[in-house]
């Protein structure tokens, strides 16, 4: 069995190396030079090829050792295009990556971006004073050196160009690998505003008014919008998560798994290996997470939270923090492996993201946290419905739920919570709840005394904390109508909970209480209890809650059927 080339993105390093796994993309470049876009967008979430993809093209284009590079393609999909192999080789290649731009100001990330263009600048290594004017020339040094100011930097893509053009006698193929990062960066650093000012120009003038350009291809995972970042390039396409084009180069298809894991002897785990790591669909292409699945197949078939660990979960960690009521209610629906439907906006507004649940969930789903189960077209919005793809996924949501508690140091008192719920102790859990209500109402709070995004909070809480020992349902149909927190024990010795949350109306009641008592009434009324029943449950505890600011106050009921 051949080695998996983990963190290995440079194609020619791993076709040279008979030794190395290589899981055949070339296909890839068919595509593109069957495609009439003159500039090619295309974003995917981190880790599924995006680097190795642009080094392919790299390679398979470039001048520069052509005859050599054309052995790397030999026996590859590609190699049986005779249409595609006649461009082999045919072209200067500008390529450069913005991976590690991820600086804490714009005056350290100009410096980064310097290092950058200078590095793509001396790549293109037969570049000589006689065949560029004088003017150029110096431009070209500048960069070089890392001299260039702004004005000049933010010009270096044409200047690149029109060098290469000179040299060649052939307008060049530019590659930009990891675009957004650099934004990314200065979205959370706070000098959004200088960045994007700079690349704004910067990408105007490499592919909007570059008369020295053949073609160009960026890749990043996200598609900024902001102030027309790409706006003016006629000849732009973009493809996304949710577009059919390009769909079955980034992400291992089905296929290509199956092989895999027959390759590897790991065919009889593939229902679980599909559980932890499928999921995603790229326009109508089902795909593994590749990272993972070579990852996996290092490890003998190991399952283990191998993408998940990787960089930019902090980021989803704070923004679903700090998301509001809605995205709270509508993370319990997916934490409870359900759907929520949301219109497809394919361009990403970073300073709008925590603004609305839809901003949120796009960005998510552009990102690789979510995927697309299916979409409808409206007349007003086109509407995708997502869902968490898979376990390993899952699990980021899930230490996401917990981060929230450990920064109040609250998850201990959960924990608490589940063993008096388990023992049926409703005067422990008061204690308990009170103490969590007051440590992290102001946490969760959306205005003032009112309790519902602690409410929600609380409800994921208790779905990260005790999904092992209860099925948890939150504003779900129950007997004639709708309970807050339905608990379903998974071992029938359990208890079985119910709860009714109340906030105290002074109009409808004169303490906590009468509060409590309002809700224990709705519980029995609507006769909560019966979706229980008819799971089998024999022992159930009812709770009326009555919230007022951080105050509570609880009425307990105890059913036991024979």
């Amino acid at each position: 069995m051949k080695k998996i080339p983990i963190g290995i993105s440079d194609f020619r390093i791993i076709r040279t190396n008979q030794e190395l796994l290589y899981v055949d993309k070339t296909e890839l470049i068919s595509e593109f030079l069957d495609d009439p876009s003159m500039v090619v967008l295309i974003t995917r979430p981190r880790r599924f090829g995006k680097t190795l993809n642009l080094s392919t093209l790299r390679y398979f284009f470039d001048q520069e050792n052509a005859s050599e590079n054309q052995k790397l393609f030999a026996d590859l999909k590609v190699s049986q295009n005779k249409i595609a192999m006649a461009e082999q080789g045919s072209r200067p290649v500008i390529y450069l990556t913005f991976k590690d731009c991820k600086e804490r100001s714009w005056d350290f990330l100009f410096s980064k971006i310097k290092e950058v263009l200078s590095q793509a600048s001396l790549e293109l290594a037969n570049l000589i004073e006689p065949k560029i004017n004088q003017i150029e020339w110096k431009k070209l040094l500048a960069i070089r050196r890392s001299e260039a100011d702004e004005p000049l930097l933010s010009n270096a893509l044409r200047v690149l160009s029109q060098s290469a053009f000179e040299q060649y006698n052939q307008s060049p193929l530019i590659l930009i690998d990891e675009y957004d990062v650099p934004l990314q960066a200065a979205w959370t650093e706070g000098y959004y505003e200088e960045a994007i000012v700079f690349f704004r120009n910067f990408f105007s003038s490499g592919f909007k008014d570059n008369p020295y350009l053949w073609r160009g291809v960026i890749t990043g995972c996200l598609r900024v919008a902001r102030e027309s970042m790409f706006t003016g390039m006629n000849n732009l396409l973009v493809s996304t998560v949710a577009s059919k084009n390009y769909s079955s180069h980034f992400g291992l298809t089905v296929p290509e798994v199956d092989s895999l894991l027959k390759d590897y002897n790991l065919l009889p785990n593939k229902q679980k290996i599909e559980a932890w790591y499928n999921g995603y669909m790229f326009g109508e292409t089902v795909v593994y997470n590749p990272w993972s699945i070579l990852n996996m197949l290092k490890e003998g078939g190991e399952f283990q939270t191998y993408w998940a660990n990787t960089s930019g979960n902090d980021l989803v960690k704070q923004i679903l923090g700090r998301s509001g009521v809605d995205a709270k209610k509508d993370l319990e629906d997916l934490m409870a492996g359900g759907t929520i439907t949301v219109p497809l906006q394919e361009q990403v507004v970073f300073q709008e993201i925590e603004n609305s649940p839809a901003n949120l969930w796009n960005f998510l789903f552009f990102t690789g946290y979510l995927k697309a189960v299916s979409q409808k077209f409206t007349d007003e919005h086109n509407l995708i419905e997502l869902k968490i793809p898979n376990l390993e996924v899952k699990r980021v949501f899930h230490d996401s739920i917990r981060y929230w508690f450990e920064q109040k140091k609250s998850l201990s008192h959960l924990h608490s919570l589940k063993r008096s719920l388990q023992m049926g102790d409703t005067e422990e859990f008061t204690l308990i709840l009170q103490k969590l209500t007051s440590d992290s109402l102001s946490y969760f709070d959306a205005v003032g005394d009112e309790p519902e995004k602690f409410y929600h909070g609380l409800v994921l809480g208790l779905i990260v904390s005790f999904s092992d020992t209860w099925h948890i349902r939150s504003n779900r149909e129950s007997g004639f109508g709708r309970c807050d927190i339905l608990m379903t024990p998974k071992d029938p010795a359990h208890f079985g909970i119910v709860m009714e949350l109340k906030t105290h109306h002074p109009t409808l009641e004169s303490d906590l209480s009468a509060t409590a008592k309002r809700a224990m009434d709705q519980i029995e009324k609507r006769q909560y209890e019966q979706e229980l029943i008819s799971q089998g449950t024999t022992k159930i505890l009812k709770m009326g809650i009555g919230f007022l600011g951080k105050r509570l106050e609880i009425l307990s009921k105890i059913s036991e059927l024979n």
